[in-house]
């Protein structure tokens, strides 16, 4: 594990934290959510555990972010909030390390960081997919392939 993903995996919680208070408390989902007693600490916790598992294991994330979709269908989450909020956390993930990279809290090689970027944008694109998947499989509707 490079020491981008091994410093992203060290700091998973705090990832989530920022992923949430800076975007998924502005999703249907959270405002939908939010008096639901327990729901956000398990939310946080299961994404917290799935954050650290891609880092260790990326063949995890097309089964998980399918999973992902079908849950967010069978809440009634809209998919354009589902799809929205997935991607948001990437963002989240990429503009925390930065921040971090930024301000030296943590060190690597230019090459190495930009590296790790790029990795976490391939994850993405294999995560969407899967989601919308998972999404659109609930709905009856044939998923889009790549």
């Amino acid at each position: 594990m490079s020491m981008v993903m091994r410093f992203l995996s060290e700091h998973a919680e705090e990832a989530t934290d920022y992923w949430i208070s800076t975007y998924y408390v502005n999703s249907e989902e959270y405002q939908a959510r939010k008096f639901t007693p327990g729901y956000m600490e398990a939310h946080r916790k299961e994404t917290i555990t799935l954050l650290r598992l891609a880092l260790v294991n990326e063949e995890s994330i097309p089964s998980n972010a399918k999973s992902m979709g079908e849950d967010r269908y069978d809440m009634g989450t809209s998919f354009a909030d589902a799809l929205k909020s997935h991607m948001s956390f990437y963002r989240a993930v990429n503009e925390f390390l930065i921040i971090h990279y930024t301000k030296r809290t943590f060190s690597c090689e230019e090459a190495e960081f930009l590296e790790a970027l790029l990795k976490l944008r391939k994850y993405e694109a294999a995560s969407v997919e899967q989601l919308i998947a998972g999404y659109t499989m609930q709905e009856g509707l044939e998923a889009p392939t790549a």
